[in-house]
């Protein structure tokens, strides 16, 4: 047997001293070590997950991590390493980020149970949802779970219908119409543009008035507001995401970043609350525009319930975080699609003219019903790069067996985080005839590519097969507002204008935060007659 001596052949002058510590260095080694291979080598050999196909770790540490953030997609190689797991595992593939073990799901059938049918066993995770709770600065729809989520959905869904929507499409169109004329002065001059600023600047005024009735006047010179919800609602960087996530008192750390950061939000909430406490203190005019925090007051006050303005902001910063840097990001990419594909920006066009003529020459809240083509568009480019192509995690609650379209189902022990990459989903050629290109017409009922999906899919619509929006009882609650303003946006640009990609342009898709943008969208903007 080997001697410890033997290991420190220390001489017989070695103080005591050195010898302890050299033996304790020697049993901390061990120690270590055996936690490391317990941790990352035979704990995930034992896990049940295993029995779910995946890639092996590249990294014994990372595991897959590494693939993961080592985003391909500069080289046009959107959505991987997601699309091409998918095409070799299937409808669920296992991997390992360092000690969190993760499903990606894409299968129609544990899409439903998981989104739908069992949500309530599949939260969010509390680190996404810390992470939101900060920025929008208390529970919203986007950072609560269980009866609290139900119960603020169930007060604010009513003002998502169609009904309500209408109401705005003037807010819509006035802005639309505001950018169309700021483009007029670039028009067959070959001044390239940043179209990606000017639409962040049309969909935060936008946001502004519908949300609480406030016009940040970003398309016409800014505000200091302005500034202060473009540093908040930026893209932090990995330090800021964890240590907000994990560490309770990381917010107030005296970092240069962070101080900004706090004067911003500082700045936005008193902005915002001025508007609220103005309108919780006096009736509301009804000769002015209404907007969403009114119709949330209204109601309200047919109730016992009295909302306070630190609530009613909550839910502002969650339409503006939600409705902001994710309608400007797809307008930046069903421009690129259109000025790529001048047949389908002039078939667009024609369509956004008629049902402008029959609508006083704008595009007003009539006309959207004729925009059937510019409607494909937008769902096709939300198909192509949603905005948010990792859907919020969710978290498996308890043990759970998860129901799949083909073979047995599989086993998720309580803890497990749930993965969905739209991206990849929307990609798949297992559902999708020439996933990789822009087809409007796959989104037209009655046409050949619609038909041609959904033979693919044994006669099944897009329901689990596309997921721009998210799905079930927690998808996008601004679904109708976000398309409806994207249709009187688009056709607004396009009645008078056509747009093409300067050789600057990179339409790479780039990852900020957690939106897809191109990443860099210059543009020449020229008349059409």
């Amino acid at each position: 047997m080997v001697q410890v001596a033997t290991l420190f052949p220390f001489t017989d002058s070695t103080t005591p001293l050195v010898y302890t510590i050299a033996l304790a260095l020697f049993v901390i080694g061990i120690l270590v070590t055996s936690v490391l291979v317990f941790v990352f080598v035979l704990k995930p050999s034992w896990s049940p997950l295993t029995a779910i196909p995946g890639p092996k770790s590249s990294h014994w540490f990372f595991g897959s991590l590494k693939d993961v953030f080592d985003i391909k997609w500069s080289h046009g190689q959107f959505p991987e390493p997601f699309l091409s797991w998918i095409k070799v595992y299937g409808g669920a593939v296992h991997y390992r980020a360092i000690t969190t073990e993760i499903v990606l799901l894409t299968d129609p059938e544990a899409l439903k149970h998981v989104f739908t049918t069992h949500s309530d066993n599949y939260p969010r995770s509390e680190e996404t949802r810390a992470f939101l709770r900060d920025i929008i600065g208390g529970d919203g729809l986007l950072s609560t779970e269980g009866e609290t989520h139900k119960r603020q959905r169930k007060m604010l869904m009513p003002h998502f219908g169609f009904a309500k929507i209408k109401d705005f499409v003037h807010v819509f169109a006035r802005h639309a119409a505001r950018l169309d004329d700021a483009l007029g002065v670039t028009v067959d001059t070959h001044t390239p543009v940043d179209m990606h600023e000017y639409f962040t600047k049309l969909t935060l005024d936008i946001i502004g008035v519908s949300a609480f009735g406030y016009d940040f006047g970003a398309q016409t010179g800014g505000s200091l507001v302005e500034d202060a919800v473009k540093l908040l609602l930026s893209a932090p960087s990995l330090l800021v995401v964890v240590g907000i996530t994990f560490i309770p008192t990381f917010r107030q750390w005296p970092l240069p970043r962070l101080t900004r950061r706090r004067q911003a939000k500082r700045m936005l909430y008193e902005a915002v609350d001025d508007v609220i406490t103005a309108k919780l203190a006096a009736p509301r005019d009804v000769s002015r525009a209404v907007d969403l925090v009114d119709l949330m007051l209204d109601e309200l006050a047919q109730t016992d319930h009295r909302v306070t303005a630190e609530e009613a902001r909550t839910h502002v910063m969650t339409f503006m975080l939600a409705g902001h840097e994710t309608t400007s990001a797809t307008l930046d990419w069903i421009l690129t699609f259109l000025a790529q594909h001048p047949d389908i920006e002039a078939k667009a066009r024609d369509e956004a003219r008629a049902a402008a003529s029959s609508s006083d020459g704008t595009i007003g809240c009539s006309a959207l019903a004729d925009l059937k083509y510019i409607t494909a568009c937008i769902l096709e480019t939300l198909r192509l790069y949603p905005t948010v192509a990792q859907l919020a995690s969710r978290m498996t609650g308890t043990d759970d067996y998860i129901p799949m379209s083909i073979g047995k189902p599989i086993f998720v022990p309580k803890g497990t985080v749930i993965n969905v990459h739209t991206g990849a989903l929307h990609r798949n050629p297992q559902y999708w005839v020439q996933p990789d290109a822009f087809v409007p017409e796959r989104f037209l009922d009655g046409s050949v590519e619609f038909a041609a999906d959904k033979a693919l899919r044994n006669g099944q619509g897009n329901t689990y097969f596309y997921m721009p929006f998210s799905t079930g009882p927690k998808n996008c609650i601004g679904m109708r507002f976000a398309m409806a303003e994207l249709q009187v946006v688009v056709a607004t640009l396009l009645l008078k204008h056509s747009f093409r990609l300067t050789s600057e342009a990179d339409i790479h898709p780039k990852l900020v935060g957690v939106t897809i943008k191109p990443v860099k969208l210059d543009m020449t903007v020229h008349s059409v007659a």
